[in-house]
């Protein structure tokens, strides 16, 4: 059994028991959206979807940074460069349990 979820603006597949990352601040709450639960031949999607219920749990304060997003900014006719960029901090989020 496995679903497909919209969290933090990006959709997701979720198995029972696995993990994922989510590009969202640690301390903010996990807004989930069931799109589609697919129980082996049986595929619900529309309104008995959002029936169905998934519980996620962060894993404690496991943050993993992601990859890096660089710019490199320079002026002409001048010697000065600038860098610029981030790295995004990235939350380990686990499927507890899904149910129809």
């Amino acid at each position: 059994m496995y679903a497909v979820i919209e969290i933090a603006g990006k959709q997701q597949r979720v198995d029972q028991g696995r993990w994922f990352l989510v590009d969202q601040p640690e301390e903010q709450e996990l807004e989930t959206r069931v799109l589609l639960v697919v129980d082996g031949d049986k595929v619900v999607t529309g309104d008995d979807a959002l029936k169905a219920k998934i519980t996620l749990s962060k894993a404690g304060t496991v943050r993993i940074r992601g990859k890096r997003s660089m710019k490199f900014k320079t002026k002409e006719a001048r010697s000065s460069k600038r860098m610029l960029g981030y790295r995004r901090t990235l939350v380990k989020v686990t499927c507890d349990k899904i149910a129809l």
